[in-house]
């Protein structure tokens, strides 16, 4: 079997050595026939698929990889190469690629799927239900499954307006038998359905309809512009949508346009429970009133430099719901820890908590943050048991969240800093019984765990392996600073926001100070301070001289 086992990889090899420049032209391989036969064999392929599987599991290492780079590799442009994509396709139904498409193909990453690489390492064969094609079942649920996908892409920029509402249009033709679906396609327009539809997933994922869903967020999941998203919610709000007017959705009583959030009426719950048998209870639990839900953090848009940015989005497809759960079921018939634990450190103000915030908003999580004086108690003992008290409650908490939440320990620096020697005695003593019980709870960590801090050099060893994904946050480069400085300020030019960048090295969370104050300046003066102004509040905002070199504006 060892043999066969160096025969397969040597094939894998040879076949992707020779692809190099092929155009994948069928009598280029002719020198390694042998070699794609007996892919062929091992994965149940054509031809052309057995090459297609050698590019994706070469080009990167085993990790996912943009079809762009594949095209170039063969020497194709895209162009050229997109006949070729329906073999991908093919591979991805029947799981031997991963992905999160495909659809625009071109733009997809495509991966050997996990589950296959131990059958490469054990040097076993693949069982054959692995790879069958998986047939989706026609039905409501998997109706509400597709257009939440579709959201999903459209919120990764995969889909331009265009092709999205295309896709929408193609979803609810091919589930029209569907009594409510019909319904929506005959009297509400493409926005009222995907409102419509996307408030039906929220109320049915939390198991209950107490407002889940928040108006400006979901129109702006479905559109392309913000006048459009403007002008929907601001018509809503008027009673003149068809989604009024059939009286399928209402709103709360808030007095802000951009924190609306919306339930189904009686009217449509009743619909969708004769129509599509599905039955949500008025009479909703109480939420847990020590988790944030991910509808209540406000959408916010972070800049990272470059090595952030592959770290946090690494973490992000990790916690896509769908990939979280396959990890954990692979991780744990492994007998490997299940836990995801990061680390977020670095400079303050560098966006380490807005980062989880984000990634809780974006990934429908609600978050259990710790306060770090929770954890302190004057009396002896008590310590120890408020820490293990954090984990027993998020554990309750997360055995009635639909998704698992997130525990995040902000300014962990106090509970995971080194050891303490000498000194009080027993302080020392208590602090250190903290971190031991800290260090066993991580040890055995079922859920997703982040923990901030500022002053990594001065945290314990021990903590090193208990992280999972430890990223180092930096003071934003000269042009992140400069794009953060023209988000914050959108009355500043370009120019203006380069030359704050250059001059003044501030975080995130110092370049926010100069907004608050901004701001106030607008309400006391009422107009918008002028560049001088905002040059004089930089210069005040450090104990010590913050720029390069002298001040400037004066």
């Amino acid at each position: 079997m060892e043999n066969a086992k160096l025969k397969i990889i040597t094939a894998l090899e040879q076949v992707f050595l020779q692809a190099k420049d092929s155009k994948l032209e069928r009598n280029f391989f002719k020198t390694v026939d042998e070699e794609i036969k007996l892919i062929n064999n091992y994965f149940r392929t054509n031809d052309l698929e057995s090459i297609i599987i050698t590019l994706v599991m070469n080009t990167e290492n085993l990790e996912s990889v943009r079809l762009k780079k594949l095209a170039e590799y063969v020497g194709l442009n895209n162009l050229n190469f997109l006949p070729f994509t329906k073999y991908l396709v093919s591979l991805h139904k029947r799981n031997i690629l991963h992905s999160e498409g495909p659809y625009f193909k071109l733009n997809e990453e495509y991966a050997i799927d996990y589950k296959l690489i131990p059958y490469f390492s054990n040097n076993e064969a693949i069982p054959e239900e692995l790879i069958m094609s998986a047939e989706k079942e026609n039905t409501f649920h998997e109706f509400l499954n597709e257009i939440d996908e579709l959201s999903e892409r459209k919120d990764k920029g995969l889909l331009n307006e265009i092709y999205f509402y295309k896709q929408l249009r193609e979803i609810f033709e091919k589930y029209e038998d569907f009594k409510l679906v019909a319904y929506a396609k005959k009297n509400l327009n493409k926005i009222d359905q995907f409102v419509f539809f996307d408030t039906i997933i929220d109320a049915i994922s939390t198991c209950n309809n107490d407002f889940n869903t928040g108006l400006q967020s979901t129109v702006e999941d479905c559109t392309f512009r913000k006048r459009d998203t403007f002008e929907y919610v601001q018509k809503f709000l008027l009673g003149k949508t068809r989604l009024n007017k059939l009286k399928l959705i209402e709103k709360d009583n808030a007095t802000f346009s951009n924190r609306h959030y919306i339930r189904l009426t009686t009217n449509a719950l009743k619909m969708l429970s004769e129509w599509e048998g599905i039955t949500i209870q008025i009479q909703e639990e109480k939420k847990n009133k020590k988790l944030l839900y991910p509808e209540l953090i406000k959408k916010n848009k972070l800049i990272y430099n470059t090595e952030e940015l592959e770290a946090i989005s690494r973490i992000d497809r990790v916690l896509v719901e769908s990939t979280y759960q396959k990890l954990k079921s692979n991780l744990t018939s492994n007998n490997l820890p299940e836990g995801i634990t990061c680390l977020l450190y670095g400079e303050p103000g560098t966006g380490k908590t807005a980062t989880v915030y984000e990634l809780a908003r974006k990934h429908k999580r609600a978050v259990f943050k710790v306060e770090i004086s929770e954890t302190k108690s004057m009396w002896y003992g008590e310590s120890q048991k408020l820490v293990k008290k954090i984990f027993t409650d998020y554990y309750e908490a997360k055995e009635k969240e639909k998704r698992c939440p997130i525990l995040l320990f902000n300014e962990a620096d106090a509970i995971i800093g080194k050891r303490k020697v000498g000194g009080n005695a027993s302080t020392s003593e208590t602090e250190n019984a903290i971190q031991n019980i800290l260090l066993e709870e991580l040890e055995n960590f079922k859920g997703i765990l982040f923990a901030t801090s500022n002053l990594v050099m001065n945290l314990d060893s021990a903590f090193e392996r208990r992280f999972l994904f430890k990223v180092k946050y930096a003071k934003p480069s000269l042009e992140n600073a400069a794009a953060i400085w023209k988000i914050k300020l959108p009355s500043i030019t370009k120019e203006q926001s380069i030359e704050l960048a250059s001059y003044f090295q501030f975080s995130g969370g110092e370049i926010d100070n100069i907004v608050r104050k901004c701001f106030m300046e607008n309400v006391l003066q009422g107009k918008q301070p002028s560049f001088e102004t905002i040059i004089s509040f930089c210069n005040q905002e450090k104990w010590e001289a913050s720029t390069k070199g002298n001040k400037i504006g004066f």
